[in-house]
């Protein structure tokens, strides 16, 4: 037999197919089931992960009415605007209780938001460290939702040992 150009060239050929094929066919097509493997993968922990919500879709509705009930209970502790007067009453009556005496209550700016609002209290309060003691005690006591973000506290040159002027910011929560 006689090896001449003509049978190099399909002996090219021949090899050339099947590399081409691999380059051109069949690596692009790994590439895209590597791929769409993958993407089952990602959808079966998806899958998976919501079996595992579905499971506890029988407690999720006695949850909803638990946490309902808890919403209740805080909207119960935001007095409406119109009773926030009688708050700075009881709180005025706190002091007066405890033998403080209240030098000044001014109030701020509301601050709003979407479910209620925010009604910052300026006082100064003059007496015994032991009755502001026990007054921010009661005052922690209230039913209603307050807070207290800032109190300066200064001594007083007096002749009674434990006197002092503390300069509050109350916040009172109430319906927006």
């Amino acid at each position: 037999m006689k090896f001449g150009v003509r049978e190099l060239i399909f002996l090219l050929l021949l090899i050339g197919v099947p590399v081409a094929a691999y380059f051109y066919v069949y690596e692009p097509r790994n590439i895209q089931i590597e791929e769409a493997r993958e993407e089952i993968k990602v959808k079966t922990d998806k899958l998976k992960r919501l079996d595992e919500a579905m499971s506890s879709i029988l407690d999720l509705g006695h949850e909803i009415d638990k946490l309902s009930e808890s919403i209740a209970l805080y909207e119960q502790k935001l007095p409406t605007q119109r009773e926030v007067e009688v708050i700075l009453k009881e709180v005025w009556e706190l002091a007066a209780k405890h033998e403080l005496t209240p030098k000044s209550i001014r109030t701020d700016k509301i601050v709003s938001t979407a479910h209620y609002a925010e009604l910052p209290i300026k006082m100064e309060i003059i007496g015994n460290f032991d009755g502001l003691y026990s007054f921010l005690l009661d005052l922690e006591r209230l039913q209603r939702i307050t807070r207290m973000p800032t109190m300066k506290l200064k001594k007083m040159s007096c002749s009674q040992e434990g006197n002092m002027q503390a300069d509050v910011i109350l916040s009172i929560f109430f319906e927006g």
